[in-house]
């Protein structure tokens, strides 16, 4: 008598998702090693002794939660011997290609699903409402006050990404948000010293 095998559906996760899973995964670990070791600061600081260079890199890490601390430090130094629209400039340029990596996430089914997982259900429904309503433009609003200012990028990436804006939308945004906080921070160490 041969054993009949009822096939049940599988809610399998798509090839792309679990890559993404991965690599979050990989980050966070590499973050955490990096905070853990203490290699960011002088990491940084070793950097910063490049103007060009040193600028790219305190934009580039002043955009995540982990690294937001070290690099505004590192600008608030690199400020007193690099003019201010300079490092706005380079350090806004470095941002947007940090915060492209974590667009590109955020922008992805797997944030939807730990948002939905993680958020109350209402509270998904009325962010996904607003994102068709004539409010539609609140997200990338204050997802570029967010950016600019002193607290990580990722909560005003979450806000973009959500809202659907377009990556030619958002490049220009991003750069002008990111440029804006570094200088306006530079003007406020120039003026410290």
């Amino acid at each position: 008598m041969a054993i009949r095998h009822r096939h049940f559906p599988r809610n399998r996760i798509p090839l792309s998702e679990t890559f993404e899973a991965w690599i979050l995964f990989a980050s966070i670990a590499l973050s955490v090693w990096l905070i853990k070791s203490n290699a960011l600061p002088p990491l940084i600081a070793h950097v910063s002794q490049f103007d060009v260079v040193g600028s790219f890199v305190e934009g580039f890490f002043f955009t995540s939660i982990l690294t937001t601390i070290p690099a505004i430090i590192a600008i608030l130094e690199s400020a007193r011997y690099v003019p201010a629209w300079e490092l706005a400039l380079i350090g806004g340029f470095g941002a947007v290609c940090g915060d492209l990596l974590v667009f590109r996430f955020v922008r992805s089914k797997l944030v939807e699903h730990i948002l939905g997982a993680a958020l109350h259900p209402r509270l998904v429904r009325l962010g996904k409402a607003i994102t068709v309503s004539p409010l539609w433009w609140l997200g990338p609003v204050f997802g570029a006050l967010v950016i600019a200012s002193p607290l990580p990028d990722e909560i005003g990436l979450i806000m973009m990404g959500l809202s659907h804006i377009r990556l030619w939308q958002f490049v220009p945004i991003a750069f002008i948000a990111n440029a804006t906080g570094i200088f306006l921070m530079s003007l406020v160490a120039q003026g410290l010293s």
